[in-house]
C-alpha cells in the first residue's frame, strides 16, 4: 500500500528560514537608516544652497549688509522675515528634513517669554525653534531649523578683510535657534543638546548630522562642519588668525581628546 507523501515545512526548517530573515534584517536596516541620515543631509545642503542665492541677492542689493537683528529680534528686521520677499515666503526652506518632523513642545526647557509680546522656544539636534513678535506694526510668527550667523550684521561683503575669509566665514547653518553670535573662547556643551547661555556656539553645536552639522559660507559654498570644527571657523573676519589659534578648543590652542566633554571626544578634531 503505498503512503502519500505530504509537502510541508517542518519546525526546524521553518525555525532556520525565520533566522535567516532576521539576520537579514539585523544586517540591512542600519544601512537603510544611514542611507536616510545622508538623503536629509543631502536634502539640507540643498535648502542652503538655495538660501545663499537669496542671500547674495539681498547682500547686493543693499550695499553688502545682511538683515540687522535687533536685540529683540523685533518683527520685520529677524532675517526670515526681512528676506521673505526674496525666498517667496516658502516655509520648506526654514527647515532642515532631519529636524522638521518633530514638534515642539509646550514644556519645551529652554522657553522664554517676554512680556506677552514676544514667544521665543529653543529646539535642539531634532526639534525646531519657534519665535513669535507682536508688538504694535512688527509682527512675525516663525518655526525653522536654521540659524545666522549673528556677527554678520558687523561686517559689509564687499570690504577688502572679509573677501579674503570668505571660505572660512559662515552665514546660515543648521541651529537651535534664528541666530547666534558664537566666539572662540566658548566652551563646548558639557552633555548633547545643553543649550544653557543664550546665543554662544552652543546654539551650533548640535549632533544634527552624524558628528557635524551643514553650512552655507560667506562665497556661498555648503559643507558639512564637524562640530569640533566650529571653533575653527571666523565667524567675524576680522578675528585674526592669532586669535583662533588661541583659542583652547583647537589642536593649535593645545586642546587635546580628553579636555572635551565626554559626548564629543569620539568627534574628530581641528
Amino acid at each position: 500500500m503505498k503512503m502519500r507523501k505530504h509537502n510541508a515545512f517542518t519546525l526546524i526548517e521553518l525555525l532556520v528560514v525565520i533566522s535567516v530573515i532576521a539576520l537579514l534584517l539585523a544586517i540591512l536596516l542600519p544601512v537603510t537608516q544611514r542611507v536616510r541620515r545622508q538623503a536629509r543631509s543631502v536634502a539640507c545642503q540643498s535648502n542652503l544652497r538655495q538660501w545663499g542665492i537669496v542671500f547674495s541677492m539681498y547682500s547686493g542689493e543693499n550695499n553688502g549688509r545682511f538683515p540687522y537683528q535687533f536685540p529683540m529680534g523685533a518683527g520685520d528686521h529677524v532675517w526670515p522675515h526681512a528676506l521673505r520677499s526674496y525666498y517667496s515666503d516658502s516655509n520648506d526652506l526654514l527647515f532642515c528634513p532631519t529636524a522638521r518632523r518633530c514638534r515642539i513642545r509646550p514644556d519645551n526647557p529652554f522657553s522664554t517669554s517676554g512680556t506677552g509680546h514676544m514667544l521665543r522656544i529653543v529646539g535642539g539636534k531634532s526639534t525646531a525653534w519657534e519665535y513669535r513678535f507682536d508688538l504694535g506694526p512688527w509682527k512675525a510668527h516663525y518655526f525653522g531649523s536654521y540659524g545666522l550667523n549673528g556677527r554678520s550684521i558687523f561686517f559689509r561683503t564687499d570690504e577688502p578683510d572679509v573677501r579674503k575669509t570668505v571660505n572660512s566665514v559662515p552665514v546660515l547653518l543648521d541651529c537651535a535657534y534664528m541666530d547666534a553670535r558664537p566666539w572662540p573662547f566658548d566652551r563646548p556643551p558639557e552633555y548633547e543638546d545643553q543649550i544653557d547661555r543664550p546665543g554662544d556656539i552652543k546654539y551650533f553645536c548640535i549632533n544634527r548630522h552624524d558628528g557635524g552639522i551643514n553650512s552655507l559660507f560667506l562665497d556661498w559654498s555648503v559643507r558639512r562642519v564637524g562640530l569640533k570644527e566650529l571653533w575653527t571657523l571666523r565667524w567675524m573676519p576680522h578675528y585674526s588668525a592669532r586669535m583662533l589659534s588661541h583659542s583652547p578648543w583647537t589642536k593649535a590652542g593645545g586642546a587635546l581628546p580628553e579636555d572635551w566633554p565626554r559626548w564629543m571626544r569620539k568627534f574628530k578634531d581641528y
